[in-house]
């Protein structure tokens, strides 16, 4: 699904635009998750371990703008993507199909402006629409702002997933599961 272009102000008076990524986009994508990536030890993955190229980025992007039940919110400061998130029905399956399942990661440069609720909200309007009747996350238990945001917009913990990545270091991050019922 292709999410409608929208102009937001954050906390600073800085305008940020809200669009669905295009494939144009790919490669400024991959630079974007890598450099999310080296930022925190909140994502997924390191940055190393994103090894796809510019045309498997470009397929995922398109798959997404196609499919009706997925979405991608992309947040650019003038040209510079700087957060995205996309969310998908958690598996397309007869028992599973009402549930989704999002990710979310904005630059440091832009924590705080309000820009996580944004899109946070406009996911949750996306997967009303789109019939999904409840919407799933994890989260790294020593995210506390995106925590409180998640619990602000009416997801509640349901479960913890202890030593859920293994850092380079050696230490161990834990992962909170979380719900928001939608019907």
């Amino acid at each position: 699904m292709i999410f409608k272009e929208k102009i937001f102000t954050g906390k600073n008076g800085t305008h940020y635009t809200l669009r669905s990524p295009r494939p144009e986009d790919a490669e400024q994508m991959i630079g974007y998750l890598k450099r999310t990536a080296m930022e925190t030890e909140y994502g997924i993955s390191y940055p190393e371990e994103m090894d796809f190229s510019i045309q498997e980025e470009m397929d995922f992007i398109t798959k997404y703008a196609e499919d009706p039940g997925s979405l991608m919110i992309s947040v650019f400061e003038g040209e510079t993507l700087v957060g995205s998130a996309s969310l998908t029905c958690v598996l397309n399956k007869q028992k599973t199909r009402h549930r989704a399942s999002f990710g979310v990661a904005l630059l440091k440069s832009v924590w705080g402006q309000g820009l996580g609720y944004e899109i946070v909200s406009g996911l949750t309007a996306f997967s009303r629409e789109a019939g999904y009747e409840q919407i799933e996350l994890e989260v790294v238990s020593s995210n506390t702002p995106a925590i409180n945001l998640y619990k602000k917009l009416g997801f509640s913990v349901y479960g913890e997933r202890p030593r859920s990545f293994r850092l380079k270091d050696g230490n161990y991050s834990d992962e909170l599961l979380m719900v928001l019922a939608l019907k």
